[in-house]
């Protein structure tokens, strides 16, 4: 699983890139349409969702097979519910705040699994299974209040995006040295 992360390390910068594109606009915008928010919100469950697929399918045959499958079905679950958020018209704040709930707390706790799978693989593996444990409570918290809580977490759900995709960046830029150590892989036309 670490070598399939390590080759490709890209996944991780695409997350990094969607998740500060998402806190910054929440910082610079928080006042920002319902529209704007829908399609954010979509985007970033879509496009995760495609990395957690790209990911599972990129694991190799000597992985387990429980790993590919937590992963595709995962990333299938994400990109399921981002089609759902962008397509409902006039889909209800209640509606828009639990579907991105849920997917935070699927989210914090698929980074929190795959830490754990690869500790002993990754020295700081408790950081990120500390990230994923945030971001799962953050999406309970939300879950919790509900719409009426989303003006005052707005700045630090920005601020929390903008962190986390400044951390999967330099994720990805480690993986992406490390990657270099590995051996080469035959081409399969």
């Amino acid at each position: 699983m670490f070598e399939t992360l390590t080759r490709n390390w890209w996944i991780q910068l695409i997350r990094g890139a969607l998740a500060l594109t998402l806190g910054v606009t929440a910082l610079i915008a928080p006042s920002t349409s319902m529209m704007l928010a829908t399609f954010l919100v979509a985007a970033f469950a879509i496009g995760d969702g495609a990395m957690t697929v790209t990911a599972g399918i990129g694991i190799d045959d000597d992985d387990t097979g429980r790993a590919r499958g937590v992963l595709i079905g995962t990333g299938a679950a994400f990109i399921a519910l981002g089609l759902v958020v962008l397509f409902w018209s006039g889909i209800p704040v209640a509606v828009l705040v639990a579907l991105f709930a849920v997917w935070l707390i699927a989210s914090g706790a698929l980074l929190a699994y795959g830490a754990r799978e690869l500790r002993p693989q990754i020295p700081a593996a408790g950081s990120m299974i500390a990230v994923g444990i945030a971001v799962a409570v953050i999406g309970l918290a939300l879950l919790v209040v509900g719409p009426s809580a989303v003006d005052a977490v707005l700045p630090f759900a920005g601020w929390f995006g903008v962190v986390v995709g400044l951390i999967l960046g330099t994720v990805s830029l480690r993986l992406r040295r490390d990657s270099r150590a590995l051996p080469e892989q035959a081409l399969v036309a």
